[in-house]
């Protein structure tokens, strides 16, 4: 057994589900927020709550030995109209998981569970994950993982072009370029901390993050790229029916092989900060 799987190993097990945000609690929620300003710069308290009170809601990952909060993922779900007609998008806001859990599968169980349950909501509705990625992490999880996605290595699509810049422009009002496909919220934006993504050249060899930095060359400056993945019913068909994969995790489709899909191990080497430093930090500051 490799020493990154043991330590693995003796993680403390978590549990991560969907609620709504007038369930969530502020004990939850200033947990959610202690993760953030750690993986984030330039977001005050105040801010990020007024960013909450837009969303649905949040998958919320805890602990089951202290229920310590160790990643969230906030997540709005709204109708649009998209060329005249009517479209269900599920949109991915901030995501952020405690380094040591980087790679867990409970985030995308929560999330899969949660797209699930809006497609048999909605089954009649063309139905869309609409994300913006300021890091390569975020894209790889749409790349590595739809059939029918926007941005694309391999060609893009110009209808999931539209409905992803419609997406934003819904979502984000004035922040869209549209010759570039990003978002710019100015100087004021908040900018990923320089040890959660770094690209250097050894991620570049991987074509997908090549690409992404291609198409958004200004990450590093918080600058956000207009994705979307398709969640139509021959999609999620085709996801279920391949048992050498669940959504999310590495591996090979049995159904489509693509030679760009390569990846990387997402695995940190070493971790930072966890989510205990993160907590005594906090504990610290307030008996000080």
């Amino acid at each position: 057994m490799s020493a990154n799987k043991a330590a693995q190993k003796k993680l403390p097990p978590i549990k991560m589900r969907f609620k709504k945000r007038e369930d969530i609690t502020l004990d939850e929620c200033l947990g959610m927020y202690e993760l953030f300003k750690v993986y984030y710069q330039n977001t005050p308290f105040e801010q990020f709550l007024e960013d909450f009170s837009n969303k649905t809601g949040a998958h919320i990952a805890k602990r089951k030995t202290d229920g310590k909060v160790v990643g969230f993922s906030t997540g709005v779900a709204r109708t649009i109209e998209v060329d005249g007609k009517p479209v269900r998008i599920l949109f991915s806001g901030d995501t952020v998981m405690a380094k040591e859990y980087w790679g867990h599968s409970a985030f995308p169980q929560s999330f899969f569970r949660w797209l699930l349950s809006e497609r048999l909501r909605h089954p009649t509705l063309p139905m869309y994950w609409f994300l913006i990625s300021m890091g390569y992490r975020t894209y790889l999880i749409l790349a590595n993982n739809f059939y029918k996605y926007y941005p694309n290595i391999d060609g893009d699509d110009p209808h999931l072009k539209n409905v992803a810049f419609t997406a934003a422009d819904n979502i984000f009002p004035g922040a869209l370029n549209r010759e570039t496909g990003l978002l710019d919220f100015g100087e004021d934006a908040c900018t990923l901390s320089d040890f959660v993504t770094p690209i250097t050249d050894k991620e570049r060899a991987v074509p997908k993050i090549a690409f992404f930095e291609s198409r958004n060359p200004s990450w590093h400056k918080g600058d956000e790229m207009a994705c979307v993945g398709s969640l139509d019913w021959g999609s999620f068909g085709r996801v279920i029916l391949d048992a050498r994969r669940t959504l999310f995790k590495k591996g090979t489709r049995k159904t489509q092989k693509q030679a760009s899909s390569a990846v990387v191990n997402h695995k940190p080497e070493n971790i930072e900060v966890t989510v205990d430093d993160i907590y005594n930090k906090e504990s610290d500051s307030k008996t000080a």
